[in-house]
């Protein structure tokens, strides 16, 4: 880019925004440029680019000043909540990162069970206050460092409490979306005057699901600026805990129960997440491994290899486990629960562990995971700092996860541990979640790499899960595929299509290259 072009829009920025607010300092751009994870995996796409100017927006106005500046420069923007993983970053040069972290007011509305956000507001902020009103929003996946807003509207927003508060893109109610031609368009009950946030489609037709797609469109179809989502009871006083990280000193919640479960055998535990979910008892479930529990019991990669060779959770936790988590109204309704609970386990093959099983640390870390989601990101990442995992991640029924999609998977990830091209944690590692009280499951397998290490390939696993995949027509990354794998696409091209249409001179638009991925998998080889 011209040096003139791009310091004619800088002086627009800093009119705008104010000097303090936008950068074009190498040092502040180099760090909105590197982040682990898949896109160190070098399959001959570059996933990342400096982007030329970082700005700050802290209102509506700035965004759309923002937008009407790149616009006039030829400039591209993205915007980012907390920036959790690379395509919160520049995927595409000329890029102007919005860091939105200005904007983080959150207004709490209780006694009509929703709340409304802004990007910044993390997961835990949202938790935390929420509570202290008695009621909790729905926690997403990521851990209590990422955005609600941003998996409700641009990412996919499942966790461990999806079970009883579903996941964030069905949680959505009014939206405050600023579109690419820098226009305000109000979503749900939001769009009619007078009608405040309280409802996700008001009058007409309802456009949430072009908002994000199947699985959300990492923000690259404007900017999203508040979101109210739905809120659910919480029984007891607010959680807390005293201390510092990574353990801390943790109290017992009234009416509450809390265990881990392993399974020996896939039939049986998918036929225990069926009755689990149709009794309509559990509040928290997540499904982790020996590798990720060591990961998460460890304060240093020294620790967590000499955990490793010890082999105590591995030994205990061999085939993954569950940890599982209710909170009642009354101690009739936790005992009624817990009875249930323990039918369904012991009818279906199940062995039920205290978390007090490996001391302290372990209640700490299941507790902390069941109310906040705490430890999820410190188990995907330690000790390798990046993560990736052996397709397909996905969202069906259980029985196409366990049966079909796992051992894909699992099959993917043995070939490429066998020639150090991944860690070798452990052979299953997957994180799975039943979704609300139903028959659907979350998984993503996870793998840990190193993406530096010259035998680092952790993109040929994803593909050769990929390919396997579709060839018995599974979903990928989430979403159910067409009933034909030549149809892929299809997901991905009716994004396009709405991307092209609220975006007509292509300010965006470049940001997702369409003939590039399909690519990675032509149809003639599938």
């Amino acid at each position: 880019m011209q040096s003139t072009i791009l310091q004619a829009a800088y002086t627009e920025f800093v009119e705008a925004l104010g000097a303090g607010n936008v950068s074009i300092d190498p040092g502040i751009i180099e760090s909105y440029t590197y982040m682990n994870g898949l896109a160190q995996g070098g399959i001959g796409l570059q996933w990342m680019y400096r982007p030329v100017a970082v700005t700050l927006p802290g209102s509506v106005e700035d965004v759309q000043a923002i937008i009407e500046i790149c616009g006039k420069y030829g400039l591209i923007f993205k915007a980012h909540s907390t920036a959790w993983w690379f395509m919160a970053l520049a995927t595409c040069p000329k890029t102007v990162i919005l860091d939105m972290r200005r904007m983080n007011n959150l207004e709490i509305h209780a006694e009509d069970l929703y709340y409304i956000t802004e990007p910044y507001v993390t997961v835990g902020e949202s938790h935390i206050e929420c509570m202290r009103q008695g009621v909790i929003p729905h926690g997403c996946g990521a851990g209590p460092n990422a955005s609600n807003l941003a998996s409700a509207t641009s990412m996919q927003g499942t966790g461990g409490s999806s079970v009883r508060t579903s996941m964030n893109e069905r949680n959505v109610l009014a939206v405050e979306w600023i579109t690419p031609t820098g226009e305000v368009l109000k979503l749900g009950s939001l769009n009619t005057p007078g009608a405040g946030w309280f409802c996700g489609d008001g009058p007409g037709p309802s456009l949430r699901g072009m908002m994000r797609g199947a699985v959300g469109n990492n923000g690259y179809n404007g900017v999203f600026t508040r979101v109210a989502l739905k809120l659910y009871p919480w029984y007891g006083p607010p959680y807390e805990a005293k201390g510092g990280p990574p353990f801390f000193d943790t109290q017992e919640i009234p009416n509450s129960y809390l265990r881990y479960v392993v399974w020996s055998d896939f039939e049986q535990e998918a036929d225990a997440l069926y009755q689990l979910g149709e009794a309509e008892i559990i509040d928290y479930n997540n499904r982790w491994a020996s590798g990720a529990f060591t990961g998460a019991m460890s304060t240093s990669n020294q620790e967590y290899l000499e955990m490793v060779k010890k082999g105590d959770y591995k030994e205990k936790f061999g085939n993954g486990f569950w940890t599982f988590f209710m909170h009642a109204p009354s101690q009739r309704a936790i005992e009624y629960r817990i009875k249930v609970f323990e039918k369904i386990v012991a009818n279906t093959g199940g062995t039920i562990y205290h978390c007090m099983l490996f001391g302290k640390r372990s209640y700490e870390i299941a507790i902390q995971n069941a109310v906040f989601g705490m430890f999820i990101g410190k188990a995907a990442y330690m000790p390798t700092s990046a993560n990736t995992g052996a397709l397909p991640m996905t969202y069906e029924t259980i029985d196409q996860c366990y049966k079909h999609a796992l051992p894909i998977s699992l099959a993917a990830k043995e070939a490429w541990t066998s020639t150090d091209k991944i860690l070798n944690e452990g052979r299953d590692n997957c994180y799975v979640c039943i979704d609300e009280d139903g028959h659907y499951v979350h998984i993503e397998h996870a793998a840990l790499v190193e993406p530096w290490e010259p035998l680092s390939e952790p993109i040929g696993a994803i593909l050769l899960g990929t390919a396997n995949a579709l060839k018995n027509n599974l979903g990928i990354m989430y979403m159910p595929l067409h009933a034909s794998p030549k149809d892929m696409m299809i997901y991905q091209k009716q994004q396009v299509k709405i991307q092209q249409l609220l975006d007509p001179t292509g300010k965006i638009t470049n940001h997702i290259n369409l003939k590039a991925f399909e690519q990675l998998m032509p149809e003639e080889e599938i």
